[in-house]
């Protein structure tokens, strides 16, 4: 689901995890060292990291330098370079959780779910883990698509800290994948009752509306998403093609259409947002640029047979007979070469 590309990592975690904690192994007489912890203290992670690797080449495995330079590679998204310096720091110092539960988190970001899982048993063995600790082992279980465990350790994580955000918007998300609707609007309630501000809980609570056939209560909070995404700086293109493709499916295509607009806008390469704005425009008679819209959809995702249908449809809606028989030709073509791959 797109909640989880960007995003379901908190800044809790986040804070947590990069927190300028580190155990004083010894007094820190190196010139390298003091500059290193200025960099990373002042947010200089490129300094920082290069700093921390000639402190540690002074004195190796005498300091927590490797620490500071895997924080600050991390920060740089230099991830394989921060997992070697922390794998590093942890062999030299087995005992230090703190360490262990980072060099977990690196790997998670890295996709290496099960190496991530491992380092999280490792530093639970030496520390009682904290609520986004256990998020944290939750959202690895995501990544392995076993979802009924990644439910177990959202639980246990809000159980920890029922105040915990992250972890009770990812037990939504969870939630709603495995159709479990009313626990996830249970918990995007939870979410936005703690942070009435939270866009994405927003925008999740009205797909599970949606679901649910509470289409009054989905416009609702979709609505609201919408009012938060007009708020934020940043850019994202799905709350507005969220509520777009709801609106459509509620035969509301002349509302659909500003929003899809702007999800294009936001993002020209999102085949989903000109497909639906294809979809809205040729259902509000506007089939010329309807029809200019699912050819973008196709010329990005040549080999999705749904898009050419729905393109073969727009051709025929406008006349374009010789056209539409093409596409729903490809389309059909497309989908039998699709179903003989399922059968191998």
């Amino acid at each position: 689901m797109h909640q989880f590309r960007q995003n379901i990592l908190s800044l809790c975690c986040i804070f947590l995890l990069f927190a300028s904690y580190a155990p004083a192994l010894q007094a820190h007489d190196s010139p390298f060292y003091e500059q290193g912890r200025a960099a990373f203290d002042a947010g200089r992670w490129d300094d920082a990291a290069g700093l921390m690797a000639r402190a540690e080449g002074e004195n190796p495995g005498r300091s927590d330098a490797l620490l500071y330079q895997g924080k600050a590679l991390f920060h740089l998204n230099r991830l394989a370079e921060a997992e070697t310096a922390l794998a590093a720091y942890t062999t030299l110092h087995p005992d230090s959780a703190d360490a262990l539960f980072m060099l977990g988190f690196v790997q998670q970001r890295e996709n290496k779910a099960g190496n991530s899982l491992e380092t999280y048993s490792a530093a639970a063995r030496l520390r009682k883990p904290s609520s986004n600790d256990l998020k944290n082992v939750a959202l690895d279980y995501v990544l392995l698509d076993d979802y009924p465990d990644a439910i177990h350790w959202l639980q246990k994580a809000v159980e920890f800290d029922p105040k915990n955000i992250d972890a009770w918007y990812s037990l939504g998300r969870c939630y709603y994948t495995q159709s479990r609707f009313s626990e996830a609007e249970s918990a995007f309630s939870k979410t936005l009752e703690l942070d009435p501000g939270h866009l994405k809980a927003a925008e999740n609570l009205g797909l599970v509306l949606d679901a649910e056939n509470r289409a009054a209560a989905a416009d609702e909070s979709f609505r609201r998403a919408i009012a938060l995404a007009r708020d934020e700086p940043r850019n994202d293109e799905w709350p507005y093609l969220d509520y777009g493709s709801f609106l459509i499916d509620h035969d509301r295509s002349a509302e659909a259409v500003p929003l899809l607009k702007q999800a294009v806008v936001i993002a020209p390469k999102c085949v989903e947002c000109h497909e639906k704005l294809g979809r809205a425009l040729a259902a509000t008679g506007d089939s010329k640029q309807g029809i200019t819209e699912l050819e973008d959809a196709v010329a990005l995702s040549p080999q999705d047979a749904h898009l050419h249908y729905e393109l073969g449809l727009a051709y025929r809606q406008a006349g374009m007979t010789d056209r539409a028989k093409a596409e729903l030709a490809a389309s059909a073509k497309l989908y039998g070469t699709k179903a003989a791959g399922e059968r191998k």
